[in-house]
């Protein structure tokens, strides 16, 4: 592959953002499949120190070049990794345990709301009423996929203790999103490196806290196949593409690819796990595409 083309390719959001729900989509895949193969500790924060020695070797240089920048912005560092990184995927895992599929589907969903919404509060960023309509079409559609499109059955929703999991989840990564524009200035695998051995740090208290109450147990051999291909797609390109898309569009904008994450997540459930393919996937999809082209067709007119 020539490098006029990967630079192509790296300066694509679009492009970035696709692959990167990709990405996410199989980590909700993988969630399914990880119950009883590995401990939610350990796959929330051992993939961090393991990302970041296969990286590291790549931009050796940057990174070394950065250590001054990090000793000074440790604390945002410390906690974009922490936060951004390891707890939201242990709060990730251990909703799935309290709460439903369908009611864990809607509150992932408002997860661009939540970014826009802290951005607006954070930085009072425009948001032209044409963008608000994207972002509504993109909430419809994962809202058809959370209630398998049967919408009325949002009215007699119930909601518990692990909801308000989820919920916590989507705010740290709603802000994580938006706290991305305060970065250092660095190269953005030395970034990325950075944030690897912060969400190390604080895995390794909480894989920690799992030993001390009992829940700890090592990985079966599935669980070390899904703990493996979790470190390559979900952990190490999804944030880097990621990181890299925030930094080309800016944190709303990003936003409104998340709500491909349901949408690309049920149709591999058709292919992976034998699911039916039902209209309702094909309207969801539509809706997701249609919502982010308006929002960026608006504001490459404007």
């Amino acid at each position: 592959m020539s490098k006029g083309l990967l630079a192509g390719c790296w300066s694509n959001p679009w492009l970035l953002m696709v692959l990167t729900t990709l990405a996410w989509a199989s980590n909700v895949i993988l969630s399914r499949l990880a119950v009883g193969e590995l401990s939610p500790m350990f796959f929330a924060g051992m993939r961090w120190p393991i990302a970041a020695a296969l990286v590291l070797p790549f931009v050796w240089r940057p990174f070394t070049s950065a250590l001054p920048i990090m000793r000074q912005r440790w604390l945002y560092l410390l906690l974009m990794g922490g936060l951004g990184f390891t707890v939201f995927s242990a709060l990730f895992y251990v909703a799935g345990a309290y709460t439903t599929g369908v009611n864990f589907s809607i509150l992932l969903a408002t997860n661009p709301v939540l970014t826009v919404t802290i951005a607006w509060i954070a930085y009072r960023a425009r948001m032209p009423l044409i963008f608000l309509l994207g972002l509504a079409m993109t909430l419809l559609g994962a809202l058809l996929i959370a209630t398998h499109g049967n919408l009325a059955s949002l009215k007699d929703l119930q909601f518990n203790r692990g909801d308000l999991i989820v919920l916590s989840a989507c705010f740290i990564y709603a802000s994580f999103t938006v706290a991305l524009r305060a970065r250092p200035p660095m190269h953005p695998l030395a970034f990325f490196i950075a944030l690897c051995i912060s969400g190390t740090l604080v895995g390794l208290v909480l894989l920690y806290a799992e030993w001390h109450l009992g829940h700890f147990f090592w990985p079966t051999t599935k669980g070390w196949m899904i703990f493996i291909y979790s470190i390559a797609f979900p952990t190490i390109l999804s944030q880097v593409f990621y990181i890299r898309s925030v930094e080309l569009i800016g944190p709303q904008r990003t936003g409104l690819f998340y709500n491909l994450v349901p949408v690309f997540g049920a149709l591999m459930s058709v292919v992976v796990l034998g699911e039916p393919f039902v209209a309702y996937h094909g309207a969801a999809l539509v809706l997701v595409l249609g919502g982010i082209a308006i929002a960026e067709t608006f504001r490459a007119k404007t």
